[in-house]
């Protein structure tokens, strides 16, 4: 559990992100998928468990910051970017995620935010969900690389398996474009 000492020195950013059907892989590739989704409800749950999270402790909510439809193999989002620059203006000093899956799928920069940048800007960050908590010393190193490992692994592994569900439909001749091509028109129905 998550105890936090001295609650009052904080000003909590508040962020929470969930892919749309697009998930761009490290490659730049854009792959369509629904279990980003599926895996971590909706923003507004996200929104409400990390209110609550911060009224149960008496932590100040400075302001949210929500990329809707933005996939975590990327750190450009535009929430992200204001998030970031209320840290460098010193208007937040606290991060906190539903769980480390919502703040990004890239173990290489999960690292450099937690263990660098993080630090370096006095900002203490929690994935609640997941029991991270960069202000307590119990909170394992390894366990988060380990958990930032698997999200960027979640990210590849869907990203293979829905490649080869495109190759299987393309085999048995079904559509894969989702606009007919120029001077075309979709049939409504096909017999």
């Amino acid at each position: 559990m998550i105890t936090i000492a001295n609650p009052e020195k904080y000003r909590a950013g508040l962020y929470e992100r969930l892919s749309n059907e697009n998930i761009e892989v490290a490659s730049g590739e854009v792959v369509v998928s629904k279990d980003d989704e599926l895996e971590s409800g909706s923003i507004s749950t996200q929104k409400i468990f990390n209110e609550d999270f911060c009224k149960q402790r008496n932590i100040y909510i400075y302001d949210h910051y929500t990329d809707d439809g933005v996939s975590g193999a990327t750190f450009n989002r535009p929430d992200f970017n204001r998030m970031i620059q209320d840290i460098e203006n010193k208007k937040i000093n606290m991060v906190i995620v539903k769980d480390l899956s919502r703040f990004g799928r890239l173990s290489s920069q999960i690292s450099y935010y937690l263990e660098e940048y993080f630090i370096e800007k006095g900002v203490r960050f929690i994935a609640v969900t997941d029991d991270i908590d960069t202000g307590n010393s119990e909170t394992s190193e390894e366990m988060m690389n380990f958990k930032a490992f698997f999200n960027e692994w979640f990210l590849r592994d869907t990203s293979k398996k829905i490649r080869n569900g495109k190759k299987t439909r393309a085999k048995e001749g079904k559509v894969m474009t989702t606009y007919p091509t120029y001077r075309l028109q979709k049939r409504p129905t096909r017999p």
